[in-house]
């Protein structure tokens, strides 16, 4: 029974499902407003910036920063209602994506995989050099917590926003910000090994096809600086030029100790 809760790439996949058609079911049936979207985009910055940018990504996959641990634990819940999977899940693949970028094996490059990217795919192998990089993570009670009962912890915080504002509260607080929070980390993925699409340069030559996207740069929460990351993964601030804002880097700035 335990194991229906743990982080999966099927689970994920029919929670974005889920997302999808209630999102659409919502903008059809609430009258929609400037608050609607202030909704959305406040669930975007808690999940997808604060949650998967700022701690799953370059906290806990690149340790590129140190923070209060009980922020870590917040933002990885924060993460975690992202609906893309917990904290080692996400890990475990990002590592996977930088050890074998642009290479067959790599799990969400559009160089092999083009559009196939979208499907959300966390279950690719993790062998032993993986499993060594993120040691920090699988012993940690906390992240396995996350893990084992994650869908329960998806579950339970849709009913508390639900009991607190009803469904259209769960649906514009956290369905539809989960979905935007999927669709742009895939788009991150696509975008940013794209060296020729409209928005793309390379600023270093590297051995991926890594790619910088000043168009995405502040939707993804500055992740479209990809190059720049590809060339310097421990960095924390991915801009390299004054105006190459990277709104993530400037909150671990905020937020570093």
């Amino acid at each position: 029974m335990l194991k229906l809760f743990a982080s999966s790439t099927v689970g994920a996949q029919i929670f974005q499902l889920f997302c999808l058609v209630f999102t659409i079911l919502g903008f059809y049936y609430f009258d929609i407003t400037i608050q609607t979207f202030g909704l959305i985009l406040l669930g975007y910055f808690c999940y997808g910036c604060l949650g998967v940018v700022v701690t799953y990504h370059r906290n806990l996959t690149h340790t590129s920063y140190n923070t209060h641990p009980l922020l870590v634990k917040l933002f990885t819940l924060l993460g975690a209602f992202a609906g893309t999977g917990s904290s080692l899940a996400w890990v475990a693949i990002h590592i996977n994506h930088h050890l074998k970028s642009d290479k067959p094996n790599d799990p969400h490059s559009p160089l092999y995989k083009g559009l196939s990217i979208f499907k959300l795919d966390y279950a690719h192998e993790v062998d032993s050099n993986t499993k060594f990089r993120m040691r920090h993570l699988i012993t940690n009670k906390f992240h396995q917590f996350v893990h084992r009962y994650y869908f329960l912890i998806l579950m339970t915080y849709s009913l508390l926003l639900f009991f607190i504002g009803g469904l259209y509260l769960m649906i514009f607080l956290h369905l539809a910000p989960a979905l935007v929070t999927a669709l742009m980390s895939n788009v991150v993925n696509y975008v940013g090994h794209k060296p020729n699409w409209f928005g793309s340069f390379r600023t270093y030559q590297l051995s991926d096809q890594s790619a910088n996207n000043w168009l995405w740069a502040i939707p993804s929460w500055g992740e479209a600086w990809h190059n720049n990351h590809h060339r310097f993964p421990k960095r924390s601030y991915f801009g390299d030029k004054w105006y190459q804002l990277d709104i993530s880097g400037l909150i671990i700035k905020l937020i570093r100790t």
